[in-house]
């Protein structure tokens, strides 16, 4: 399985948000990671480690099959 960068996840988790794979707790939580995440100018290292661990578990869960 190649890697995938925290960027990336939230990149294609970010295309999730206006459909029904996301439940509505994630939708939010990328919501409010991707804002953080835009407003770093695209540095997913102003995010916390659990942001980080939250988003490849929701990424896991939709894309990694």
């Amino acid at each position: 399985m190649a890697i995938v960068s925290v960027g990336t996840m939230i990149d294609q988790l970010d295309g999730l948000r206006d459909t029904s794979d996301l439940t509505e707790w994630e939708r939010g939580f990328v919501s409010s990671v991707l804002a953080k995440y835009l407003m770093a100018g695209k540095d997913t290292r102003l995010l916390s480690s659990k942001q980080t661990e939250t988003i490849e578990n929701i990424w896991s869960k939709h894309f990694a099959g």
